[in-house]
């Protein structure tokens, strides 16, 4: 089998709570942009990155990111020439063949989001071809069914939909004093008294803090039984993860949802910088490097519990004995669809996962033409 084309289909992606309303966010310390992310992100695209053979097998695979509009130029000004020809199944020989080719322009962002969608569209053609879903191919089953947290601030909704765990977006950073503040703090009350003592809640910081705010989160919400802070400054202040996880041991500190490739995780793993590592499959590196990534975690005995949605994060968590719990971002609350058909989203709680080969997921075409509003890929 060999490849013969490789190309990737840009699509819009919807409005929602994340990008229209009022989450604190690295941009929030200027007025201009403090209400919405809209105000500064500029367009939001996902792409599809299709990959075909010469026996008719086909691969898909998301790049994530955001700015995927450009993916389409990357490929054919490179990678395509790296792909085409090539047996898919030699994904890890490509992935590091477009890596090394890249390096002078890559190493993060954009390009290693455009590698990540290649690598799981790889995966997923591979599973197809063998007949076999990609979980079983990188280990198999470590767990029946995947227990879920779902990220939002609609708990009321969440808990009808059979949640237990909730992660809050956190609306207030330091730019908002004392009062946001304190009214953070009424949001995670009010939480801890709609789920009750079992559930577990998380805080989602978006790169919002600094390392003083962080800590007075931490200590302010400490009696409503926190689990994790989740990436309270900027991906690059490693030294400032590291004081806060330092000066609040009682509450978790995670991150990793903005940083690339094993390079990027061995830092934050070797400075003990985080309690949970947070790779987005999308983003980090695709199946391929999400593997690397839990290896080494597994050695210093850190969890790995991946930021993101849809059957690629579920198939590697699936398959990955550190990988104890996955996210569910709450994207579709506005009619929203899944950009692929048949992607897999949970139910009371739980990712359960069939045995369709490769990732069970297909394209839409009604979201490929524009016809429908497809949900972030965050």
């Amino acid at each position: 089998m060999r490849i013969t084309d490789v190309r990737a289909l840009p699509v819009q992606m919807a409005s929602s709570w994340l990008n229209e309303g009022l989450i604190a966010n690295p941009m929030s310390i200027y007025p201009l942009y403090r209400e919405k992310r809209s105000s500064w992100y500029g367009p939001m695209t996902t792409a599809v990155v299709v990959i075909d053979t010469d026996e008719g097998i086909r691969g898909l695979g998301t790049v994530g990111g955001g700015k995927a509009k450009v993916a389409p130029v990357i490929i054919e000004d490179q990678f395509k020439s790296l792909l085409i020809g090539q047996n898919p199944f030699d994904v890890e020989l490509l992935w590091e063949q477009m890596y090394r080719a890249s390096q002078f322009y890559g190493r993060r962002g954009l390009v290693i989001n455009v590698i990540s969608g290649i690598d799981i569209a790889l995966w997923d053609l591979v599973g197809k071809a063998l007949g076999q879903p990609v979980f079983n191919l990188i280990g198999g089953k470590t767990k029946e069914k995947i227990p879920a947290y779902v990220t939002g601030n609609l708990t009321e909704r969440h808990l009808e939909e059979g949640f237990h765990d909730v992660k809050l977006a956190v609306l207030f950073g330091p730019a908002d004093g004392k009062e946001g503040l304190r009214k953070n703090v009424e949001m995670v009350r009010k939480t801890r008294e709609l789920i009750g003592t079992d559930g577990d809640i998380m805080l989602d910081c978006y790169m919002a803090m600094d390392v003083r705010y962080a800590i007075a989160l931490a200590n302010a919400v400490r009696e409503f039984n926190v689990l994790w802070i989740e990436e309270p400054v900027p991906p690059d202040q490693i030294d400032s993860y590291r004081r806060i996880k330092d000066a609040v041991p009682d509450i978790m500190i995670t991150g990793g949802e903005h940083e690339f490739t094993r390079y990027g995780f061995r830092d934050l793993i070797e400075k003990r910088a985080v309690d949970i590592l947070q790779p987005d499959i999308y983003r980090a590196g695709g199946v391929s490097e999400l593997k690397k990534v839990a290896a080494m975690a597994s050695a210093y005995n850190l969890p790995v519990i991946p930021h993101g949605v849809g059957a690629p994060t579920y198939h590697f968590i699936m398959a990955t004995p550190n990988a104890p719990r996955a996210e569910f971002v709450d994207i579709f609350v506005h009619g929203n669809r899944p950009l692929l058909k048949g992607d897999v989203q949970p139910r009371n709680g739980f990712v359960e996962l069939s045995d369709a080969p490769g990732f069970g997921y297909d394209l839409d075409e009604e979201v490929m033409s524009g016809q429908a509003q497809v949900a972030l890929i965050w």
